[in-house]
C-alpha cells in the first residue's frame, strides 16, 4: 500500500489503554490508514520517529488562549507539547460577547494577559471572534466557551 506519509519506528501510545508498542503509522489524505509493520510500503514522505512517541493529539481542557492564538496563530508552545485542541473561555472570561464595550476598554479593564495584545478587537460576538481567528490562520482546533462574566 502507498501512503502520503509514513511515520516509521515510533512508539505508539494510542489512548486505548493497551501498553505502548513500536509500530509504523501510514497516513493518506490526512487519515491514519494503517498501524503496524509498514517499513516496505511506498510513501510520499517519511518521518523517522525512532526514540519518539507517536500519539493522537491532546486536548487542553483549560486554556486561556482566547487572544494569544490571535497573536500567535501557530500555537507553537502547545503544538510542541502535543496539544492539537484547546478549550478556551475558562475562568469566567471570554472575549465575546462584548456588547458596546470596545476592545481598548476591555484591554484596560481585564487583565488575563489580554492587555499585552496589540490586536485591534474588531468583533463583538462569537462569530466575529471565530472569523478573526480563521482569517488569521490557526494551526490548532479551538473549542470556545462563553465565560459567565462576559
Amino acid at each position: 500500500m502507498a501512503f502520503d506519509l509514513l511515520i516509521e519506528k515510533g512508539t505508539v501510545v494510542d489512548g486505548t489503554g493497551v501498553a505502548r508498542f513500536r509500530a509504523d503509522v501510514g497516513v493518506s489524505a490526512g487519515k491514519i490508514e494503517a498501524v503496524g509493520a509498514l517499513a516496505g510500503s511506498e510513501a510520499g514522505r517519511r518521518i523517522d520517529a525512532a526514540g519518539h512517541i507517536v500519539a493522537p493529539g491532546f486536548i487542553d481542557m483549560h486554556s486561556h488562549s482566547d487572544i494569544t492564538l490571535l497573536d500567535d496563530p501557530s500555537g507553537e508552545s502547545k503544538a510542541y507539547q502535543g496539544v492539537t485542541t484547546e478549550v478556551v473561555g475558562n475562568c469566567s472570561f471570554s472575549p465575546f460577547p462584548t456588547g458596546k464595550v470596545t476592545g481598548a476598554e476591555l484591554r484596560k479593564d481585564v487583565d488575563l494577559g489580554f492587555s499585552q495584545s496589540t490586536l485591534e478587537w474588531d468583533w463583538s460576538d462569537l462569530d466575529g471572534w471565530a472569523g478573526r481567528l480563521e482569517a488569521n490562520g490557526i494551526s490548532l482546533n479551538v473549542a470556545p466557551q462563553v465565560g459567565h462574566s462576559a
